[in-house]
Formats: C-alpha cells, sequence, structure tokens
C-alpha cells in the first residue's frame, strides 16, 4: 500500500515532506488558471457574483431606461463582460502580489508536517533573517494539483503554491500529497 492508499484509508501518515524552490511568475499564473477554471469554489466565485451583480444592474437601466430590443442586448453583453474581465482582472492582480511577496522572501523552504507547515524564506526585503511563516492546517482547507503544481488554498489571500520540482526527494511528493488527502478537501 503507498502513501496515498494509506491516507485514504484512514491511517496516519507519519513523516515530513520538505520542499525547497525560487518562487516563478508562471506557476502562480498556472495555479490561479487551474482555480478559477478547474475548481468549483473558483468558478463559482468567478461567475455568480459578476451575474448577480450584472443581471441586478441590467434590470435597473431597463426600468430606468425603457430600452429598446437593441438597447437590451447591448447593455445585457456589456454588463455580463464587464464584471467578469473586472472580476478577473482583480484575482490577477491579487495574485501576482502574492508572487511579489513569495518571490521577495527569496529561496523557500517549506516543511510540511502532522501539525502544518513552515514556510521559511532566504531573504527579505531589508536584508535581515527571515521570519518563518507557520500555518496550521486550517489555513488552507482546499487543496488541487497539477501536475507540476500542489495548491493550497482557502482565498486569494490564503494560496501556497508549491511546486512539485521543489521535493527534496521523490518520497516528499507523495508525502505531501499523503498529508494533504489526510488534512484538506481535494478541489
Amino acid at each position: 500500500m503507498d502513501m496515498n492508499q494509506a491516507a485514504r484509508a484512514g491511517n496516519t501518515v507519519s513523516g515530513t515532506a520538505r520542499f525547497a524552490h525560487t518562487p516563478e511568475a508562471a506557476d502562480y499564473g498556472r495555479a490561479l488558471w487551474r482555480f478559477t477554471l478547474g475548481t468549483r469554489p473558483g468558478r463559482t466565485a468567478m461567475l455568480v457574483l459578476p451575474l448577480v451583480i450584472g443581471a441586478a444592474a441590467g434590470g435597473l437601466r431597463v426600468a430606468l431606461w425603457g430600452l429598446g430590443t437593441s438597447g437590451y442586448l447591448t447593455l445585457g453583453v456589456t454588463l455580463l463582460i464587464a464584471p467578469l474581465g473586472i472580476r478577473q482582472w482583480h484575482r490577477r492582480f491579487r495574485m501576482n502580489r502574492r508572487y511579489e511577496a513569495d518571490a521577495a522572501r527569496g529561496d523557500l523552504r517549506t516543511t510540511l508536517t502532522e501539525d502544518g507547515l513552515t514556510t521559511a524564506g532566504s531573504a527579505d526585503g531589508d536584508g535581515a533573517a527571515p521570519a518563518d511563516q507557520v500555518d496550521d492546517w486550517r489555513a488552507y482547507p482546499w487543496w488541487f494539483e497539477t501536475d507540476e503544481l500542489f495548491v493550497l488554498t482557502g482565498s486569494l489571500e490564503h494560496f501556497l503554491v508549491l511546486p512539485k520540482r521543489g521535493a527534496l526527494s521523490p518520497e516528499d511528493v507523495d508525502r505531501a500529497r499523503a498529508l494533504f488527502t489526510e488534512h484538506l478537501r481535494r478541489i
């Protein structure tokens, strides 16, 4: 039985998984793309709120202006596309800020244990010794993976991109997957 099967069977995963990597903007872009289009929470957050706002604004405009058929169509398309575009721009802006904050910490070392995860950087902005970021598993209620990445998330403020290429050993990828499966909900 491998670590992934043991985690699904309800057994406690022993061991620690360690990753070391330098943040890359492309990883954050792929993680955001996969979250937005490939997960239920990402699609819901991307589509529902803008559509509700667009429909409410469109209904109000139609009621106030009494538009003809072509006006309804133009207004509907505009009110659908504009909120979606603004929402996606805002998500990219926030993800870029997340990347910049992680990149400013230099090379990152992340250790995953039963208690949670600790991320330490090699440098911070003023050259002083960086502080470790310690999170328990509740900080990241969801996780997903791509061929290259593990991504832990709950929102864009709590978004951890962990490239598989940073695993210190091949077993660390399996241990990480097992820890995620045990403590988080896969989306």
